[in-house]
């Protein structure tokens, strides 16, 4: 059972059973109908070609010992023969499957990523980041090295067994038990030893998984290691996972390695058997020289292939577990996005009915009930903790309530089709997300096929000039990776704007403004006023100047609403919101601005 973080993991993505997986994996291959066809009959005539050597060398020794010319050249050109098939064969191989491989990566990780898009956001607050990547890169790649390389060695493997085994019944039935009866133990031993391989393997791709999300996480915080010199003890962490990691490698392997050991043993004892048995029939003439030659290929023959196949059972257990990671992902539960209902806009009111919400057993909303109406501003206020994050989450169907509902002109939200609502309403977060490529680039991702004219027009109208104007290449200059080449001002004013080219009925502010300077506040008071004429906004801020826009303050205070009013009204009256409102007046004055 896991334990830790595997164990939360595994409630989100559901890890799916070894035999489901294989099937599922056999599945997608044959969806490849054309180049899984010319794969798999490549690979058997390849085998086929393999497996006719010895009985071309045993016929062709029997005809040298016999001093026949013609049948031991016929043998010969047959012995030639089934190289050039093998030769030719091979090239086919290596075409297909690579083509094979890479079709089934490829909608394995296409699967992946639409799944990812359509889970609810409780999925990413619980799942790391790093995980997920070493699920879609690292495990897929496991996954495509099998196909590759690997997976051609178990059918031509198991095709060379058959046909083997075939033969060598039809040349000798009793030299061909002989050669066999070591198959019982090799079959217990293999069951036995299953179960841990496979639990060694998923501790390599759990230890992998962890490197590379500790390293995805250190990369993303590299200015928070530089400034706490915390440098030693992020090398120390990173460390400790790379060990980790090396140890569950070495234990599959020494499983892995003991195990071929044995195969090799047993085809030792079978190769004995075959030869004292084979040689007292030859002496008693019952077989000949050529036969016992070539039947002594064929338990080599045999126990070749499954040699190589214990040797690929490591990377068949690796691919597996990849695999099996990845269809998790996939068949991971999504958001509810359809309804019964579409809606293009909006004529009354969003409205909270008594809603409650918990994250793990605690109350971050207890029955609250809020109505925003159509062309209101409405500011939503409270300390650090009270639920305003959450409120919002709630309105915009990022978050189900445990009880209650939430109404959009007296229809449930539940009934709305997700992708139709969320056209009505755009949010702007504290720490906006920007893509690296230019200003104009990350404005137009909101609004496909919008022109530079126009993303220029909508800076205009909404006073947001002075900002744009300073960047060194206007709406086509490069943001850099998450930003970094922008102020936060800069970074903020392009998530309004973004906002704002979805012309969007309701905008919600999420502390848009608590961490950008008086001056981009300034400007962004000034765009968001001009919105709030023919748009309805939600605020949620600690911003004193920010709440002056506001028709209507409701104040949350431990998950409930406390206050509702005018900020004149609520500022006059004894509870929470005044004892914010003085200090944000105070931080006001002293330059911070907030509560």
């Amino acid at each position: 059972m896991s334990t830790g973080y595997d164990a939360v993991e595994d409630q989100y993505i559901k890890p799916v059973k070894g035999r489901k997986t294989m099937f599922r994996m056999i599945r997608d291959v044959l969806n490849l109908k054309r180049d899984a066809t010319v794969f798999t009959i490549s690979v058997v005539i390849y085998a086929i070609g393999g497996v006719l050597y010895p009985l071309a060398l045993g016929l062709a020794i029997n005809s040298v010992k016999a001093g026949q010319i013609r049948p031991l050249l016929l043998y010969a050109g047959l012995f030639f023969l089934f190289y050039l098939i093998q030769f030719f064969s091979n090239i086919w191989i290596n075409l297909s499957s690579v083509k094979v491989a890479q079709g089934v990566i490829k909608g394995m990780r296409d699967g992946a990523f639409k799944k990812l898009q359509s889970v609810p956001l409780d999925f990413y607050s619980n799942v790391k980041l790093g995980y997920l990547i070493s699920r879609i890169a690292n495990d897929a790649e496991s996954i495509s090295d099998f196909l590759t390389y690997q997976l051609p060695s178990v059918i031509s493997g198991v095709t060379t067994i058959i046909i083997a085994a075939v033969i060598m019944f039809d040349l000798n039935t009793k030299l061909a038990l002989y050669s066999l009866v070591v198959m019982p133990v090799l079959a217990v031993y293999t069951l036995a030893i299953q179960p841990r391989v496979r639990k060694n393997y998923l501790a390599t791709r759990r230890a992998l998984a962890a490197i590379t999300g500790n390293l995805a996480e250190t990369i993303a915080a590299i200015r928070t290691v530089k400034a706490f010199n915390a440098e030693a003890q992020t090398e120390g962490r990173f460390g400790n996972l790379n060990e980790n990691n090396f140890k569950a490698n070495m234990v599959a392997t020494r499983l892995t390695s003991s195990y071929s050991s044995v195969i090799r043993f047993l085809e030792a004892v079978g190769i004995f058997l075959v030869i004292y048995e084979g040689s007292l029939s030859l002496l008693h003439g019952q077989i000949s020289l050529g036969i016992l030659v070539a039947f002594i290929a064929y338990v080599q023959q045999f126990f070749n292939p499954i040699v190589q196949l214990t040797q690929l059972y490591n990377m068949y257990q690796n691919s597996m577990v990849g695999a099996s990671r990845i269809y998790g992902i996939i068949d991971s539960t999504p958001e509810k996005m359809k309804g019964e209902i579409d809606v293009a806009s909006f004529s009354k009111s969003i409205k909270v009915n008594n809603v409650s919400v918990r994250y793990d057993g605690n109350v971050a909303l207890k029955n609250v009930t809020v109505e925003i109406k159509k062309g209101e501003c409405v500011a939503i206020v409270g300390r650090t903790g009270a639920g305003k994050t959450t409120l919002t989450n709630v309105i915009l169907k990022f978050k189900f309530p445990n009880e209650g509902d939430v109404l959009l002109d007296l229809k449930e939200l539940n009934e709305i089709e997700t992708n139709a609502y969320r056209k009505l309403i755009v949010p702007v977060l504290q720490e906006p997300f920007l893509f690296n490529g230019t200003v104009f680039e990350n404005v137009e991702y909101s609004k496909r096929g919008i022109t530079k004219e126009e993303v220029q027009r909508l800076i205009d109208v909404y006073g947001m000039s002075e900002i744009f104007r300073n960047l060194p290449n206007g709406i086509d200059s490069p943001v850099g990776e998450l930003g970094r080449n922008m102020s936060e001002g800069q970074r903020q004013a392009v998530s309004i704007l973004r906002a704002f080219v979805r012309n969007p009925e309701i905008i919600i502010m999420d502390e848009a403004t608590a961490q950008i300077d008086s001056r981009s506040e300034k400007a962004i008071i000034t765009a968001m006023r001009s919105y709030a004429k023919n748009g309805t906004l939600i605020l949620i801020s600690h911003r004193f100047s920010l709440i002056t826009l506001s028709d209507r303050i409701i104040v949350l205070e431990e998950g409930g609403v406390v206050q509702e009013g005018t900020l004149n009204e609520l500022a006059k009256e004894e509870g929470t919101f005044r004892e914010l409102y003085k200090r944000s007046v105070s931080s006001y004055v002293s330059g911070t601005g907030g509560f």
